[in-house]
């Protein structure tokens, strides 16, 4: 019964990080709210596994990415963030409201452009704000690679962010 109570806030606590992962991977909230839905049962059934892994959260991160990628394959779209996907920021000036909006706008774009091993590290480290050892176990890689992906996408995502405020492409 210990158990039972462990996972249910265990899923409590993760279930917005699932919904925004997959969201961000799919550009769908009705599709992220499915993978969500799945993932949860999924977790459900693989419980016992999962809670005495090292890195229960970055555990069913992977799992949700992976099904999110899954669906992807499956209807073969491109991914297309929308403006559900985007957080409102509340400011006093309307002139900034547009700029931030923007600029959320174009960031997500540019890490929805990124492949999915960057797009993956970037959203987990930079959005979620999860430890690189987390990262390194759900993405079940080395440390060197995951540092390394991480450099990369911020790194494209900088260069997209300047060009397009540049030269307003």
């Amino acid at each position: 019964m210990e158990n039972a109570k462990q996972h249910i806030e265990f899923l409590s606590s993760i279930r917005d990080t699932i919904f925004r992962l997959a969201l961000s991977l799919v550009g769908d909230g009705a599709e992220a709210e499915d993978i969500t839905q799945d993932i949860c049962e999924r977790v459900w059934r693989a419980r016992d596994k999962i809670l005495d892994s090292r890195f229960p959260r970055a555990y069913v991160c992977r799992m949700t990415h992976n099904m999110a990628i899954d669906r992807l394959r499956q209807r073969r779209r491109l991914v297309e963030l929308g403006d559900e996907g985007y957080k409102r920021i509340d400011c006093d000036d309307g002139e900034q409201r547009v700029v931030l909006g923007d600029m959320a706008e174009l960031t997500q774009r540019a890490i929805a452009s990124l492949p999915d091993k960057q797009q993956m590290v970037i959203y987990m480290r930079d959005v979620e704000g999860y430890d690189i050892e987390e990262i390194v176990e759900a993405m079940q890689s080395d440390e060197t690679s995951v540092r390394m992906n991480l450099s990369r996408a911020r790194r494209a995502v900088r260069e997209k962010l300047l060009k397009s405020m540049n030269y307003g492409v």
